[in-house]
């Protein structure tokens, strides 16, 4: 994720932009306006619904034994699709599993869950131990531990209730939406491709091709086999006799006969719209038709070139003696079954107003002229406009006779209006009034006009929602379905729509949260337009966006389909299983917060969790795909970073320069530069002669290094893994499949490997061998950048949607997985190098990329903006079930000051994923280059990650085993205090400590919120009262940081360079009682670098005893054999209220000895210098 290369080609630069640019360029990056299933899908709003599904009765099948429930669901509005099986699982957790699919697909549809894509952990995806299933008439009643699930027959819909309580409706609104794969030539709008027989003694079809046909000795079952056009190009009769008379025909065309009065009889397969019709062989020719409708069109072609849509022809029918063009028409089956037509209604012809534009107002509403389209039609029969670019609606209000604009037809907030109940908005132009903000009042605008285009409609009114079932297959045809373009590209969408929508709602709650990567605030806004909210929905597919914009619904590098709601009725959370491009709608409804997901294609796969309390959904969240891998412990400790240390005198400097200023770090990483022309697994011979040695230097210090490699490969004949990838096939393939996909990057022209292909992942696993990988060593570890993938003359900075992977699958279905199976792969391939943990940094991810790694927040800028926002992005991180997450501090993007790269220390050294990183043409700021009295701040606040390292990788061992983050937000802690549910500008570190970043220039007090409880500074031990908002002092040398009442934190406090040369440190616990005069705690200890480590958790307990106090360690579990020679040097006692202990003796287990300990007090703080405890083993301190 770089932005400026002095080796790069100039063409390279071309494609990927001009390097120094302020901010994102929106113009590469497709909004929902722009893809064509997401606009198409989200006009399924405001009332209106989507097809609407039912429960086929006969279908269902209740598997008690297997704790599910089977169906099939029928389009309510398009009952000729197949079918769409349904399985219902009820799983441990009370979690509810809803997956959807096709029926005889006419292409296999990816489903994430595939073991392939290694998304779900299967060993800890079990049934309910015991479920209830009840069926009725109209439902089916599920019950299982403290839930009940509902799913109901018609309209299909779920409700899901915890002890009585509702908490997720899925379908409640009928936005449900599965867009089964079609044939393409049913909704060609020539008419092409479409099946046909001739005649009785009738001729070929023109030019019908000779190879491949299939014979059949009855017209009918030729028809029966047709299954898609593309298999079934037409059915003519063969002109020599025999015993398969009959034969199709694949690729043909619709011509015209060979004579004009020869007619065809069209067999058309369940819809064809876009069509004229001729008559039956017994009928008159177009020809012949007198009609006004019909008059000048003398063939079929002609007459199909008027055909703009079946609102202007529906099809030719028969009245009386003659055949005429009709307009208005719906297709139905004839009673002579020679084409499926409707007959037109007796009507008299009407016109209704089809778009309305807007002109004359140069006001404060300007930017809302334009024109508007009608897109729906209230029960008045008066339609609903809608703007074409933006969100904005003009409608009649039917309680005010007035027509208005606004931006939802559905609730009361206003712009403008027309006091007028005439049926069209032009009939009383200059009556327009619009409202003035400033003064508060209504303004009539004389100069504003409405013009309209009307159009000419017989019989049926269009083909509006909600209208009665239609003898069709298929919904009619949009734009974009079979290609679309973007940016100057061209996305050949070979196997057509296939998007999938549906909506929850989170019943009872106000705010939702989740739907990482964003820059915006945690609880997620409202996407339909309301005052304060997004236009467009948020956006789920990975790009490298660089200097990303805040406060924007806009994709990033990675996504997290899960969202998660909490409320006084406890906690929901739905998980959308879908790797495809997909966009998320949030409002506000009924009964609840609602989203409504589109997916570009795939399957609904849909996951409901609910729970008492945020950490419950998060922890079966976490069952599903996986807990946070445990790192090793010197990944928790300080990362220095920069594109680039250009060589191995660089790297010598700024590792004496840390030693010479007493700043620990344990880390240094090298960016691209460090390679032979970017050709990754390989090492600048010049720059880097010998990286063994460089390595071993580090290593003697107790230090490691991170180099980059990336997933695109040099299309180099010299280059080994180019060599070996066209060898073994082991690329991506462009949509034809048969040549790597090609495209630009770092290198130059590159190709991409195909990580869904078994084979690659191996290949690369073992590319990381010592053997291999020449000059790596067992401290080297991996940062893989790039990976969404980045593709520089791609298609929105990615690779092309019709790309193809192994089996075949498209990458437009698994694009969001890709970077996730590029860490899995660099995952494995240090673990079969090391018997330790693996440490891999991944800017691209999917759910469950928690498994193998780190994440960070990519390109980011050094700004106030960036450092206030990297709170709540990360918040939404963990959230989301991927803990191990940070943001580079200082920003990649420009040079900071050293006031904001101080607030950044200061923040940062609280994040999970603690890294320095700047860009290449940034200035250098390692932390000593900026003078007293900045280095010594920047060294107290990098020391502070150090001091809390115990505490901080007890964090990672309980999102390992619960799934719970290291970041949280305020709301996880104290689920019962509103008055957090959208506080992001602090956080609590675990438990036990509240953060307060500093994110305004020039601040020296901030504004921080104490929740329920008592909490001491962490400094000065002062106390504060929760349940209230205090200014407090943050001088530049801190931030407010406070311990929790009621908590012991376990820290190390003696300074050193880095994490390894504190393993034999002693301990410090931090004890600050809550108001009842007690505390605990806990305390995770391995080898901080096993695989499979042997362990001890320690708990301590702090509370009144018979003549005083008394501190307990106890063991709370342990694995294998393991002992740790580390004592606890001191104990800080704050906050006591009553007598203070003047004594204190240790009595360890096992010992019939006591041991003296010698007692502080000052104030109200009582001190325990050298007690001499192990950590590793039971004991009491006895305090009177």
């Amino acid at each position: 994720s770089k932005a400026g290369c002095c080796a790069m080609l100039w063409l390279v630069v071309s494609l990927y932009g001009l390097w120094g640019v302020d901010a994102v360029d929106r113009n590469k990056f497709k909004t929902c306006s722009q893809a064509s299933f997401c606009k198409r899908n989200r006009f399924l709003q405001d009332g209106r619904q989507g097809p609407g599904y039912s429960v086929l009765a006969d279908s269902l099948n209740v598997d008690s034994a297997g704790r599910c429930v089977k169906f099939k669901l029928t389009n309510i509005k398009y009952p000729a699709q197949d079918l769409l099986p349904v399985v219902v699982s009820f799983l441990n957790d009370e979690t509810v599993r809803v997956q959807v699919t096709e029926e005889n697909p006419l292409h296999p549809r990816w489903e994430a869950s595939t073991p392939s894509a290694d998304v779900l952990v299967p060993s800890t995806i079990l049934p309910m131990d015991k479920v209830d299933i009840n069926a009725g008439d109209e439902s089916v009643v599920a019950t299982f531990g403290k839930s009940e699930a509902v799913i109901f027959f018609e309209p299909f819909s779920i409700k899901l209730r915890r002890e009585g309580k509702p908490m997720l409706s899925v379908n409640d609104l009928g936005l449900m939406n599965f867009e089964v794969y079609r044939p393409k030539d049913v909704i060609a709008s020539s008419c092409q491709n479409i099946v046909f027989s001739g005649p009785e003694n009738g001729k070929y079809l023109k030019d019908c091709p000779t190879g491949g046909c299939l014979t059949f000795a009855t017209l009918q079952e030729g028809l029966d086999s047709c299954k898609s056009i593309s298999d079934c190009g037409g059915i003519v009769m063969r002109p020599e006799n025999g015993d398969l008379p009959y034969e199709m025909r694949k690729g043909t065309q619709l011509q015209q006969s060979p004579t004009q009065e020869q007619s065809y009889v069209k067999q058309c397969q369940d819809e064809c719209k876009f069509t004229a019709f001729s008559p039956s062989k017994d009928g008159k020719t177009l020809s012949e038709c007198l009609e006004e409708n019909c008059k000048g069109y003398t063939s079929l072609s002609g007459a199909q070139k008027m055909c703009a849509s079946l609102k202007s022809c529906g099809g030719i029918v028969k009245e009386g003696d003659s055949y005429n063009l009709r307009r208005g028409t719906l297709l139905t089956d004839s009673a002579e079954s020679v084409a499926y037509l409707r007959v037109c209604s007796e009507e008299e012809p009407k016109r209704k107003v089809v778009a309305v534009k807007i002109i004359g107002h140069t006001g404060i509403h300007s930017f809302r002229m334009g024109t508007y389209r009608l897109v729906d039609t209230l029960d008045s029969g008066r339609g609903i406009f809608k703007h074409d670019a933006e969100s904005y609606y003009l409608y009649h209000s039917e309680s005010d006779g007035a027509w208005a604009l606004g931006p939802n037809p559905r609730d009361s907030n206003v712009w403008m209006y027309l006091k007028s109940d005439s049926a069209s908005p032009n009939e009383a132009n200059g009556e327009w009034s619009y409202y003035d903000g400033d003064s508060g009042s209504w303004i009539k605008d004389t100069a504003m006009r409405a013009e309209v285009e009307e159009e000419e409609i017989e019989g049926m009114q269009g083909d509006i929602p909600n209208s009665e079932p239609s003898l069709a297959k298929y919904p009619p045809t949009e734009d974009g379905m079979w290609e679309e373009s973007f940016g100057g590209h061209q996305d050949s969408k070979p196997r057509g729509p296939a998007a999938v929508a549906l909506d929850v709602t989170y019943d009872g709650a106000e705010y939702v949260y989740g739907l990482a990567e964003h820059a915006s605030p945690m609880a997620l806004k409202n996407t339909l337009g309301s005052s304060g909210a997004y236009t467009d929905p948020y956006r789920l597919y990975n790009l490298d966006v660089f200097e990303y914009e805040l406060d924007e619904p806009m994709a990033l590098y990675g996504a997290i389909p899960l969202i998660t709601a909490h409320s006084a009725r406890g906690s929901a959370s739905a998980f959308w299983l879908n790797s495809a491009e997909t966009y998320i709608d949030v409002k506000d409804g009924d009964t609840g917060r609602v989203s409504h997901w589109i997916s570009e294609s795939g399957t609904i796969d849909l996951f409901l969790m609910v729970g008492s309390g945020p950490k419950d959904v998060i922890r079966e969240y976490a069952k599903l795909t996986g807990f946070q891998a445990l790192p090793q412990e010197f990944s928790l400790g300080y990362h220095q970073c920069r594109w680039n240390y250009k060589d191995e005198a660089d790297v010598k400097a700024v590792d004496a320069g840390f030693d010479e200023h007493d700043i620990p770090y344990d880390t240094l990483w090298l960016d691209i530069e460090h390679t032979d022309g970017k050709k990754y697994f390989t090492w600048d011979s010049s720059l880097f002669p010998d990286p063994i040695t460089m390595q071993n230097n580090l290593k003697a210090k107790g230090r490691k290094m991170v180099t980059i490699i990336d997933p695109h490969i040099k299309r180099d004949s010299g280059y080994h893994v180019h060599r070996d990838a066209e060898a073994q096939k082991l690329y991506v393939r462009d949509a034809s499949g048969n040549k790597p996909y090609e495209g630009w990057c770092w290198p130059g022209s590159v190709s991409y490997l195909d990580f869904f292909n078994p084979n690659t992942l191996e290949y690369w696993a073992d590319k990381f061998s010592f053997d291999q990988y020449k000059g790596s060593t067992d401290i080297l570890y991996t940062w893989n950048d790039m990976n969404e993938p980045s593709v520089f003359n791609g298609p929105e900075v990615t690779m092309k949607k019709d790309a193809l992977h192994w089996g075949d699958v498209e990458h437009r279905d698994v694009h969001n997985l890709y970077g996730m199976q590029v860490a899995k792969g660099t995952w494995h391939g240090q673990t079969k190098r090391l018997s330790k943990r693996p440490f891999v940094l991944t800017r691209s991810f999917f759910a469950g990329s928690q498994r193998f790694g780190a994440m960070w927040t990519g390109d980011n800028k050094a700004d106030w903006g960036h450092l206030r926002d990297s709170v709540p992005m990360l918040l939404s991180m963990g959230i989301s079930g991927f803990p191990f997450a940070g943001a580079d501090v200082g920003g990649f993007f420009g040079d900071p000051d050293t006031e904001l790269l101080l607030r950044w220390y200061q923040v940062g050294a609280f994040y999970p994923f603690f890294r320095g990183h700047g860009h290449i043409d940034t200035k250098r700021r390692e932390p000593w280059l900026f003078g007293e009295p900045w280095t010594s701040m920047y060294r107290d606040a990098i020391r502070t990650r150090y001091r809390l390292l115990p505490y901080v990788y007890t964090l990672f061992y309980e999102a390992n085993t619960e799934g719970v983050p290291v970041m949280r937000p305020l709301f996880m802690e104290f689920p019962d205090d509103e008055s957090v549910l959208t506080k992001d500008d602090e956080f609590m570190l675990g438990d036990k400590i509240l953060v307060k970043p500093v994110t305004e220039k020039g601040a020296t007090t901030a504004s921080v919120y104490f929740p329920d409880g008592v909490w001491y500074d962490w400094q000065t031990f002062r106390k504060f009262e929760g349940g209230r908002t205090v200014t407090v002092k943050a001088p530049l040398e801190k931030i407010p940081i406070y311990f929790r009442g009621g908590a012991i934190t376990v820290t190390k406090e003696r300074a050193r360079r880095n994490s390894v040369l504190m393993k034999k440190d002693p301990y410090t616990l931090y004890i600050t009682v809550d108001d009842k005069n007690s505390a605990s705690g806990s305390l995770y200890l391995d080898d901080g670098e096993s695989l499979d480590s042997s362990y001890i958790t320690m708990e301590f307990k702090f509370g009144a005893d018979d003549d005083g106090y008394k501190i307990a360690g106890s063991i709370s579990s342990k694995k294998g054999d393991i002992q740790f020679a580390n004592k606890i040097e001191r104990v800080v006692i704050v906050g006591l209220s009553g007598n203070l202990p003047t004594g204190a003796v240790l009595i360890e287990k096992g010992s019939l000895d006591s041991t003296l300990v010698e007692v502080d007090n000052f104030g109200d703080i009582v001190t325990l210098r050298k007690p001499g405890a192990s950590i590793d083993s039971e004991w009491v301190i006895k305090l009177t």
